[in-house]
């Protein structure tokens, strides 16, 4: 769906300055000497929208290779697949951070870098989260959604959400960006030297060298049926949670500064919630009704992109209204063929048989969420491009 900006913002967007602080320790301490090494191999010419493309393609490709090997999210993978794809994120995020060091290089930053690049990374969080749970043989159920929501696209959308309102993008000295994704770097090379039977380990089964009998006897059956994957998933929830607090109480103490409204800002969390939400009910509605032929089972990588298509299109625009000085509607229709697909799995649910095909739903919210991002895509950048007098993928001659 074409977006038509109008003159008075596309004037906000021509004034607007990216404002980022970023404190991670590793980054101060290593990764920032690591980036400036690698850009003096950087040719001048070369446009920093370019260097975000090419990392994002990368992944995009580990994305397709990993889902060959793994479609169903779970089994073992030839060894140079896992080191392909912690080499591929490594490298995506040196080419996260390169581009903006040479737009600010060569003189050519923009608002539209800012978009793209921050767009790109909205959707690599599901690329990559997909591809995390093939290497950790996640599996179709509950996990991978929990990781997918929980653990990349709420922390994401409450960074952007806060820069949206107070005008920064504050990344703490612990972060996912920098620490988080060297960690993940570090686990995907170590499935690839150890294989990945580590993963689906139970440390707490009764049969366990780990624990003295005496405790494990006393331990939930549940809790002794916990894999090393869910362990890790839920541990990695909670630092997520703790972040997004401080993303709250930072727009909370901002907006009271400013003697702002606060309820109409936490209203904007919404967008997360409800996308979140119907992804649950859809996968819950789905599963039931069809445990055999659910497309949340057969298809579930076609599934999750799609919905991370539409959630990267939401971000996308959150932060284009940022930079427009407008305001940010909470139901978008980005999310109608979410909404809609949910509506038709709970009916196929509660009148107990397949009404609506399932398979033409997929085919139908695939393509639409699709052809919505790129006609988005494509009339933002155009619009931009034209407003701001510059190209997206070279740079121009005053630069």
């Amino acid at each position: 769906m074409n977006v038509i900006l109008s003159k008075s913002a596309l004037e906000n967007v021509s004034k607007h300055k990216y404002s980022g602080i970023d404190d991670s320790i590793l980054a101060k301490l290593v990764l920032q000497k690591y980036w400036n090494f690698c850009l003096r191999f950087v040719p001048l010419n070369i446009a920093p929208n370019l260097i975000t493309l090419t990392g994002t393609i990368t992944i995009l490709l580990s994305f397709f290779i990993v889902g060959y090997y793994s479609p169903y999210l779970e089994g073992a993978l030839p060894r140079w697949v896992y080191a392909m794809s912690g080499l591929t994120l490594f490298f995506y995020q040196t080419m996260d951070n390169l581009d903006g060091k040479q737009a600010r290089r060569t003189g050519s930053s923009s608002p539209l870098g800012q978009l793209f690049d921050h767009g790109c990374d909205s959707i690599v969080c599901t690329l990559q989260s997909l591809i995390v749970a093939s290497v950790a043989s996640y599996g179709v159920g509950y996990i991978s959604l929990i990781q997918l929501f929980t653990t990349a696209l709420l922390p994401f959308w409450m960074a952007t959400w806060e820069e949206y309102h107070t005008g920064v993008l504050h990344l703490g000295p612990i972060n996912g960006p920098d620490e988080g994704i060297v960690i993940i770097v570090c686990a995907l090379l170590s499935t690839a030297i150890f294989g990945n039977g580590f993963w689906t380990f139970k440390p707490f089964v009764a049969t366990s060298p780990i624990l003295p009998s005496i405790i494990q006897q006393v331990l939930p059956q549940f809790i002794q049926q916990l894999m090393v994957n869910e362990i890790i998933v839920a541990s990695l929830s909670f630092p997520c949670l703790i972040t997004c607090f401080f993303n709250v109480k930072h727009v909370v103490q901002h907006l009271q500064s400013k003697q702002k409204p606060i309820l109409p800002a936490l209203k904007h969390i919404l967008v997360w919630v409800i996308i979140t939400a119907s992804s649950f009910i859809w996968y819950y509605t789905s599963t039931n009704l069809l445990p055999l032929s659910s497309i949340w089972f057969n298809n579930i990588r076609t599934v999750q992109f799609s919905i991370g298509i539409i959630f990267g299109e939401l971000v996308s625009r959150l932060i284009l209204a940022h930079m427009c000085h407008e305001k940010y509607n909470i139901i978008q229709a980005p999310l109608y063929p979410l909404i809609l697909s949910t509506l038709c799995s709970s009916i196929n649910y509660y009148i107990g048989k397949e009404v609506i095909p399932e398979y033409l739903l997929l085919i139908l919210f695939a393509t639409t969420s699709f052809v919505h991002y790129s006609l988005f895509v494509k009339s933002t950048i155009s619009q931009l491009c034209s407003y701001l007098n510059i190209k997206c993928f070279t740079i121009s001659k005053k630069h």
